[in-house]
């Protein structure tokens, strides 16, 4: 299933969060995230966290088109081994490609995570979203979206 067709086009954010603060994760990296989450940096992770939501992002460096497509095909690999959903856009230099996994984090507790990469030609942003409620992902799609690449001059 491709991201776009997740959307409902020509809306705003779709949840109850509208207010967006854009933040730039690294020179290339940025994102728009609601206002009502909270953030921190705990070693080479960002962390956004309201009540019933926690987005974890890793920002990473390689070198060259041949190591985005290596790192594709074994994210791809392992969702395929797992029959996990997939979700991929192509926006551009930018291939997003993600998965998601419903995870037991104690006895009777689960939650849905949907575990992002936004590939570009020498980096990937990977976005992990973890809800309690399976029925917000319209929002942690709509972050997904909002993940922007500008390349260092």
């Amino acid at each position: 299933m491709s991201l776009q067709s997740q959307m409902t086009p020509g809306k705003t954010l779709g949840c109850r969060y509208n207010k967006l603060m854009r933040y730039h994760l690294s020179p290339e990296w940025s994102i728009d995230v609601p206002r009502a989450y909270q953030r921190r940096r705990e070693d080479d992770h960002i962390i956004f966290w309201r009540k019933g939501a926690t987005i974890l992002i890793t920002v990473f460096a390689y070198t060259g088109e041949k190591n985005r497509q290596i790192l594709l095909a074994n994210l791809k690999a392992r969702a395929e081994a797992e029959k996990l959903e997939v979700i991929t856009d192509l926006d551009g230099d930018l291939e997003r490609f993600g998965y998601l996994k419903t995870e037991d984090i104690q006895p009777g507790h689960k939650r849905l995570a949907l575990h992002a990469f936004t590939t570009a030609p020498h980096g990937c942003l990977q976005t992990s979203f973890y809800l309690d409620d399976s029925d917000e992902l319209r929002e942690p799609l709509r972050i997904w979206q909002s993940v922007s690449y500008h390349m260092e001059a």
